[in-house]
């Protein structure tokens, strides 16, 4: 029996969408290209996965540097915030979401990220929350924008496509990343409206739930526009219809953000209000973050 519990994060004071960035990597991590780190990463993984009866093929991690491997959280958060964070703009915060772990499992990468962010920020990871790290993400960011002074945070979302054992998670089709700068603006700039996270949400309780939350989010606002993943989708029938974006399949963690970047940049045809929302069937977990553009 699941229970179902609610965390609300209402519009926290200053916290506000000044940038985004999305990227697409391809190519096994830069790191894997000297044999000797690739083969410490090889032996690594297979002493951690012997345990649970998964085995890494014998040769993977050889010479040549095989296309099948995967990328490295660290080199996707670096490229991201190069281009998203200029050397003169320091950052407070700095938080990693992601669900599948990436290819240098013994780092820890949101402390590298900090390393080689603009003003050192505290940071911290997210992980094993399926989609809903990234809304977890924001939520707790508002938080610290609202209590403890932290002026600008980066959230950035990420997931890598390829594991070196058989696993029941669903990979990504794609390596990818979204970046995005919050925290206080004088320019114009987007505003978090909201964020909505429920957990223990049994498919057939879906529909209701989320249209209860898209009403109270978008109370007060003429033009609203959805993007909604492809797993939420398929269990909301009954959404609204009209300005809806529905995610392709294959990018469970990065897709609906992705969406949203690309919603921003190109003006969301003057909607006043952009809704992001994820399900996860298997945590069941509904998440929805409402966004006003600049």
């Amino acid at each position: 029996m699941f229970r179902s519990s609610v965390f609300i994060a209402g519009p926290p004071a200053g916290l506000r969408l000044i940038r985004a960035e999305r990227q697409t990597f391809t190519g096994p991590a830069e790191f894997l290209r000297d044999p000797v780190q690739r083969a410490d990463v090889g032996t690594f993984l297979a002493d951690m996965a012997r345990p649970y009866a998964r085995a890494v093929p014998p040769g993977l991690f050889g010479e040549p540097l095989s296309p099948a491997l995967g990328q490295s959280y660290g080199e996707m958060g670096q490229a991201l915030l190069a281009a998203l964070v200029p050397a003169g703009e320091p950052v407070d915060l700095l938080v990693l979401a992601f669900s599948v772990h990436d290819l240098w499992p013994g780092r820890a990468t949101a402390a590298y990220l900090s390393h080689v962010c603009p003003g050192t920020p505290m940071s911290f990871a997210v992980c094993d929350q399926g989609p809903a790290a990234a809304f977890t993400g924001l939520r707790i960011a508002g938080e610290y924008a609202a209590s403890a002074g932290c002026r600008r945070t980066v959230l950035i979302v990420v997931e890598q496509a390829a594991l070196p054992y058989a696993s029941a998670a669903t990979l990504p089709l794609r390596h990818r990343g979204v970046a995005m700068l919050y925290g206080e603006s004088a320019e114009p700039s987007a505003r978090v409206a909201g964020v909505r996270q429920h957990a223990g949400v049994a498919p057939d309780g879906v529909a209701g739930l989320a249209a209860a939350e898209l009403a109270g989010l978008s109370a007060g606002h003429r033009d609203v526009r959805l993007v909604l993943s492809d797993a939420l989708a398929a269990v909301w029938s009954s959404r609204p219809a009209g300005r809806v974006r529905v995610t392709p399949p294959g990018q469970p963690s990065t897709g609906v953000w992705w969406e949203l970047a690309g919603e921003l940049a190109g003006g969301a045809d003057a909607a006043d209000l952009l809704v992001a929302a994820d399900y996860d069937p298997g945590l069941r977990y509904l998440c929805l973050a409402a966004i006003e553009p600049g």
